[in-house]
C-alpha cells in the first residue's frame, strides 16, 4: 500500500526544472548554502578577516527551504508553494510520535554515554561541561525547553529535505532507497563545515562518521514521516531535538571519541532494527510510503 499526498495536474514540460526537479533542487540547496559555509571556514582559517555572522548563519540555514520553494514554484506554481506548507499542519498524528520525536534521541545520548563508561575506565559525565548549573529541576526543563526552542527555529531544512526530496524519491524508489539517497545528500550539504578550525560541531570529526549516523538517522526520519502522514511539524521536531540533545549531553566526537562511536553505533543500530521490522519497501507497519509526483 502507498500513499501519495499530492498529485501534479501541471502541464507537460520540456525544461530541465520540469525533466529534473530532484537534481536541480540539490544543486540549488549547495549553490545557496555552500557560499556561505566557505566563507565560515575561510574566516575561521585567518584568510578571510571575519567569521560568518550569526543572522547570516540563521539566513544560511533557510537556503534548502528558499530551494525548495524555487523549485515548486517553477514547476507546480502557488498552488504547490501552499501544499508545502500545508505538511507543516500535519499535527494530529498521535501522542507517541511526539514524544519519540523529542525524547528518543536523548535515550540514544545517554545510551551511548553510559555504555561508554561501562566499557572504558574513564568516567564521562552525562551533561556536557557547557551546559549550565541549576538550583532546581524547573529552571533546569525551562532552560532545555529555551534551547529546544531557539535550536528548532534556527534550522530551517526540513521543509527542503522531508517536505520537498523525500515524498518525491519515494514516488521513484522504495523507502530504504530513498533514504539513503537523501541521506548521503543531507551528509554531503554539511561537508565544507568539516573545514573549519573552531565553532562548528563537525570541525575535527570524522566525515565518513558523520555520514554513517546521517543516513541511518534518515532512515529514522523517513520511518515517521511514514506514519505521520507525512508531517514535516514531526520532522522539525526530531531534527530540534538531535541537535538539542548532542549539546545538553556530554558528546563530543573530538574529546571523548568512544562516546561519539556509541552514538553512531546506536542510532545505525535502531536504523537496522527499522528495516529488519518495517521493511525496506515502505519503512512502515501499514504498508504506507508518502509519494508526490514531480
Amino acid at each position: 500500500m502507498t500513499t501519495s499526498v499530492l498529485v501534479s495536474d501541471k502541464p507537460s514540460s520540456n525544461s530541465l526544472v520540469h525533466k529534473y526537479p530532484l537534481v536541480i533542487f540539490f544543486l540549488l540547496v549547495f549553490g545557496l548554502t555552500w557560499p556561505f559555509m566557505i566563507v565560515d571556514v575561510l574566516g575561521s582559517h585567518d584568510v578571510l578577516p571575519f567569521r560568518l555572522p550569526i543572522p547570516l548563519m540563521i539566513v544560511m540555514g533557510y537556503m534548502p527551504t528558499l530551494a525548495a520553494v524555487i523549485v515548486t514554484g517553477m514547476t507546480k506554481g502557488k498552488e504547490g508553494i501552499r501544499a508545502l506548507f500545508r505538511k507543516l499542519l500535519i499535527a494530529k498524528v498521535g501522542l507517541r510520535w511526539y514524544v519519540l520525536a523529542i525524547f528518543g534521541y536523548a535515550a540514544v545520548c545517554a545510551g551511548a554515554i553510559g555504555l561508554s563508561n561501562l566499557f572504558s575506565e574513564a568516567s564521562i559525565p552525562f551533561l556536557s561541561e557547557n551546559f549550565p548549573k541549576f538550583s532546581n529541576p524547573v529552571e533546569m526543563v525551562l532552560s532545555v525547553a529555551v534551547m529546544f526552542l531557539a535550536i528548532s527555529l534556527v534550522n530551517g531544512e526540513e521543509l527542503a529535505w522531508r517536505g520537498f526530496a523525500l515524498p518525491r524519491l519515494q514516488s521513484k524508489f522504495n523507502a530504504l532507497t530513498s533514504s539513503i539517497i537523501l541521506g548521503v545528500v543531507w551528509g554531503l550539504f554539511h561537508l565544507p563545515l568539516f573545514f573549519t578550525l573552531t565553532g562548528s560541531s563537525q570541525a575535527g570529526a570524522s566525515f565518513l562518521d558523520f555520514l554513517l549516523s546521517t543516513v541511518s538517522l534518515t532512515v529514522i526520519f523517513t520511518w515517521m514521516y511514514n506514519h505521520t502522514r507525512g508531517s514535516v511539524l514531526l520532522a522539525y521536531l526530531l531534527h530540534g531535538a538531535t541537535n538539542t540533545w548532542t549539546r545538553i549531553f556530554a558528546i563530543d566526537h573530538n574529546e571523548n571519541p568512544l562516546v561519539g562511536g556509541a552514538v553512531t553505533g546506536l542510532t545505525v543500530l535502531v536504523a537496522v532494527i527499522v528495516i529488519l521490522f518495517m521493511g525496506a519497501e515502505n519503512l512502515s507497519r501499514n504498508g504506507t510510503r508518502i509519494q508526490e509526483e514531480s
